[in-house]
């Protein structure tokens, strides 16, 4: 499995992506014209997660210019889900918010009820910070959000 970064090319597979169900109920889905604007920002990292030339999914990672050297990992997507990808691919973008981008602290905030995503995230090694209540509005309700963060000397070895 690698990472490289989203070329316009990738946005199809992309939008795609986040259009399926499997995905769609956990993520605020994007725009194109939003996803390119993540590709062009230096405060951004628009991945591609790839396993046997294959695009297997993709990451958002935001905060790179942040002076306080904390990265969000704003959104990781693989499909098919169940199959070990998300582990994988996790792994590979903790190594680069901590080894490539120079991160201090990687965090992310993840959705009440998407609990495989919580639990594949504590399994990584991210701690629980926090609830942000009804912080999120997604078609006319307010979902909760828990905080969740990795100290650079908390990573696994």
């Amino acid at each position: 499995m690698l990472l490289r970064p989203t070329t316009p090319d990738d946005l199809a597979w992309v939008l795609a992506l986040e259009a399926d169900p499997e995905a769609a109920a956990f993520i605020v889905r994007w725009s194109e014209d939003e996803h390119r604007s993540a590709i062009a920002a230096d405060d951004q990292a628009h991945i591609i997660i790839e396993q046997h030339g294959q695009i297997t999914g993709f990451a958002l990672l935001a905060g790179l210019l942040d002076r306080n050297q904390a990265i969000e990992l704003r959104r990781i997507v693989v499909s098919p889900v169940g199959h070990g990808l998300g582990r994988a691919a996790l792994s590979l973008l903790i190594d680069h918010a901590f080894n490539e981008l120079a991160g201090h602290r990687l965090w992310l905030d993840v959705k009440v009820a998407n609990e495989r995503a919580r639990l594949a995230y504590q399994r990584a090694g991210f701690v629980r910070e926090g609830v942000l209540r009804d912080a999120l509005l997604t078609n006319g309700s307010f979902e909760s959000l828990i905080v969740m963060s990795m100290l650079r000397q908390e990573r696994p070895a």
